[in-house]
């Protein structure tokens, strides 16, 4: 194999693998815009191994290998590697992701090229035990990342009160006075600008909501469990979605809004918008509180 084929193979083969790590980082195929990106990462990865199958001697490779286990080897290593990247933002996810990946990556390997030299109790031994190991970190990384899982306190991770330019003033009686001010853009190509960023528990920010696009946009925060009961309600008919609850704040096309919230727990909290579509479309993101 020549050295432009090997780098081409390699690109499309790793490439693949990203695009997959991609989609599991973006919804587990819960969206379009993720299984388009999953479909092109297996294409990638399937042509990337048809090219290494083609160009070499020894024909250790069928079809058969390459369409059915490059296809669980593919998808077991980008969910393995995009659980991986997104632990700390999306834990609840990331703690059965990767061992489920590790799991995939380990049987697409053994079948592809170690099962005429590796005995099956082999196998199950290293399985079982590297399984086992994989899934106590992940176990021990989300108990760090979800917030002292277990300590006997409420899902509760902070509270606020707001301000917008077209919405009614929320009191906060007793609120303490921020400390820091995170200013955080609201765009029509459906992005917050930061989208991932950190606190620390106790203290108080004061959130600058900036909308610079032609449409209204809105700002709820909350944990990922809340927000995804959220996106279910807003599915339902006769809902409206010109809510202002105390951790949501809707900002008209060209205003800005203002929220100050207090981080009491250490833990992740999801931020999105829940306008139409536009949560689908990838407006979304995460505060890492530190503790």
């Amino acid at each position: 194999m020549s050295f432009a084929t090997t780098h081409t193979a390699t690109l499309l083969k790793y490439g693949g693998i990203s695009f997959i790590a991609g989609a599991v980082n973006h919804g587990m195929f819960s969206e379009s815009r993720s299984a388009i990106t999953a479909a092109f990462g297996v294409c990638f990865y399937l042509l990337g191994s048809w090219l290494e199958m083609r160009v070499q001697d020894a024909q250790r490779q069928s079809w058969a290998d390459v369409l059915g286990v490059g296809i669980v080897s593919s998808i077991g290593l980008g969910f393995f590697t995009g659980g991986l990247q997104h632990f700390p933002d999306s834990p609840d996810r990331s703690v059965w992701v990767v061992p489920l990946g590790f799991a995939l990556s380990l049987l697409a390997m053994y079948y592809m090229d170690w099962r005429t030299r590796m005995s099956v109790n082999r196998l199950i031994t290293y399985a079982l035990f590297s399984i086992a190991v994989v899934c106590a970190c992940s176990a021990l990384a989300w108990l760090q990342l979800i917030g002292q899982a277990g300590d006997g306190h409420g899902h509760s991770h902070g509270e606020a009160t707001l301000q917008t330019q077209d919405a009614h003033e929320h009191s906060g009686a007793g609120a303490v006075a921020p400390t820091r001010t995170v200013t955080v853009t609201l765009s029509d190509d459906m992005r917050f600008t930061p989208d991932n960023w950190q606190a620390t528990s106790g203290e108080t920010v004061r959130i600058q909501l900036v909308n610079t696009g032609k449409v209204r946009h809105e700002f709820i925060i909350g944990t990922e469990a809340e927000l995804q009961a959220h996106a279910e309600e807003m599915k339902k008919p006769n809902t409206s979605h010109n809510h202002h609850a105390g951790n949501a704040v809707s900002v008209a096309a060209g205003s800005k809004g203002e929220l100050v919230w207090a981080f009491t727990d250490a833990g992740v909290l999801h931020i999105a918008c829940f306008e139409p579509g536009h949560y689908d479309a990838g407006m979304r993101g995460t505060i890492l509180v530190l503790p």
